[in-house]
């Protein structure tokens, strides 16, 4: 199951868009069973309200899953997109020099609805999915950030280990760009930098399934406006 990842002022708003919308149902079920179909006001307000409840319902429903992916309703509601299939490179200082990092081409797979979200990140050789997480946005600097904390189960001949670890990625250049760090029990560090590939995270749950659905691409860490070129196969 996963956890909630609204913060207050998030909740908040959707608890008042889910009155504000309770209440014009109810008042336009009401005016019509009252005025049009001449129910007495005791039991037009009571059926209008069961009414309101229940529709309301079903089209919060339909927003949580689908309708508030859309880049308008997120920008009215204020909770960014990160839904989607990213591929970029982590550089690790794994028995290396800062000056000469790992470089290791990486995916996540970011599930995500109104109320949930989700991280799974493959590479080659291990596999990670996040524990808790948080979609946070400075309305002062209108800047946003993913937060998480992710086990990450690593695979090398007969080792079978398992690591604990956080990161914190900002998203950039039109919500199509997520970059920051991450750190490890191990202990280590390092940088990642993600490109969105796609919104469909449809059937992509392994490294091999993502390579063959979105080639091999290279990213420079160098800035947040770098290029992304794509390898020749």
């Amino acid at each position: 199951m996963n956890n909630l990842s609204l913060t207050l002022t998030e909740f908040q708003r959707l608890h008042k868009v889910f009155a504000t919308l309770t209440v014009l149902a109810w008042a336009l079920i009401f005016l019509s069973q009252w005025q049009l179909m001449g129910t007495d006001p005791i039991t037009a307000g009571w059926r209008s309200f069961t009414a309101a409840l229940t529709i309301i319902t079903f089209v919060f429903g339909a927003f949580y899953k689908l309708a508030w992916k859309s880049s308008l309703i997120a920008r009215w509601m204020g909770r960014p997109i990160v839904h989607g299939v990213w591929r970029g490179v982590l550089l690790s200082d794994y028995k290396r020099s800062k000056e000469n990092p790992l470089e290791i081409p990486i995916i996540f797979v970011i599930r995500q609805t109104y109320l949930t979200l989700s991280i799974e990140s493959f590479t080659n050789s291990q596999e990670g999915e996040s524990k808790l997480e948080a979609l946070i946005r400075n309305t002062r600097t209108e800047s946003t950030r993913l937060s998480y904390v992710f086990e990450l189960k690593r695979y090398y001949g007969s080792e079978n280990k398992l690591t604990i670890g956080a990161g914190q990625l900002r998203l950039q250049d039109d919500n199509t760009v997520l970059r920051g760090s991450y750190w490890t029990n191990t202990p280590t560090h390092g940088e990642l930098r993600l490109k969105l590939m796609s919104r469909d995270c449809e059937g992509v749950d392994c490294y091999e399934v993502a390579e063959r659905r979105f080639p091999a691409e290279r990213i420079s860490l160098q800035g947040p406006s770098s290029a992304v070129t794509q390898n020749e196969n």
